[in-house]
């Protein structure tokens, strides 16, 4: 898929410092391009959408997230629950732990009103429809929700779903989406941990994490304890937000080739 004009400007001020005008250029082709419905000037509109632009004392334009240390920075462990795809589906639950320096911040866990869910959800995930029918509606825990991530690191197990959902999902309601730094933990794990697989299931059996599955909140959790466990195993130049999402994408993988079953 292409990236749009927003994340690959996003993606290059997570490398590296560039000019001011410069910014402002690449920014208002994101604005003529629909991408972006705020003036790019407005530092504080970025930051709403989950991201922290700075201007450094040269006058250059960085992401903040290069020079907010590990131990300094807010994560946002997250799991979603849905009824079915984005095209006809919905969120039906969120679960999310906020962290800093290892330590919770707050955590955050709802149903969300939903009229229908399918028996392969229901025999998934054990939510009923009756479960739901007494649950704040999508666009109010979204907004709560939006609130609470603010500018923490996304992090999720396989985080394009969860991300992707939950930012197509604030876009339909006219929230605009998500600009959040994101993990996998998939990614991280395949980073630091030598195994076959690499699934939520398989990782909580490897590294002993027991808790219910199918759950967003619980699943979040389990995320946040992989996540732990991979930073412990982190290499000494891993320092800052933007030096943990590179080597969670660039480092070499500790995957082990799969065995065939006789």
């Amino acid at each position: 898929m292409k990236k749009s004009k927003t994340q690959n400007l996003i993606d290059l001020i997570a490398k590296k410092s560039i000019n001011y005008h410069d910014f402002i250029a690449l920014a208002m082709e994101c604005e003529r391009a629909g991408e972006i419905d705020f003036d790019p000037k407005d530092f504080s509109m970025w930051q709403l959408l989950g991201i922290k632009i700075i201007k450094l004392d040269n006058g250059k334009i960085t992401l903040k997230s290069r020079e907010i240390s590990l131990d300094e920075a807010d994560f946002c462990f997250v799991d979603i629950e849905t009824n079915g795809g984005i095209d006809k589906g919905q969120i039906i639950e969120i679960g999310a732990i906020k962290v800093r320096a290892k330590e919770i911040l707050n955590t955050f866990k709802t149903f969300v009103y939903a009229s229908n869910i399918p028996e392969n959800i229901v025999e998934l995930t054990g939510i009923h429809t009756n479960d739901l029918k007494n649950a704040p509606h999508l666009s109010n825990v979204l907004e709560n929700f939006r609130l609470f991530l603010g500018d923490s690191v996304f992090v999720a197990h396989n985080v394009k779903f969860d991300y992707g959902f939950i930012s197509e999902s604030l876009q339909k309601i006219g929230f605009g989406g998500l600009l959040n730094r994101r993990i996998d933990t998939i990614d991280l794990a395949k980073r630091t941990i030598a195994a076959q697989k690499y699934g939520l299931s398989s990782l909580k059996e490897l590294l002993g994490i027991e808790n219910e599955h199918h759950r967003a909140f619980s699943d979040a959790l389990s995320c946040y304890e992989i996540f732990k466990f991979c930073t412990q195993k982190l290499p000494w130049y891993v320092q800052t937000i933007e030096d943990l999402i590179e080597f969670s994408k660039t480092a070499k993988s500790l995957a082990l080739p799969k065995t065939n079953k006789i």
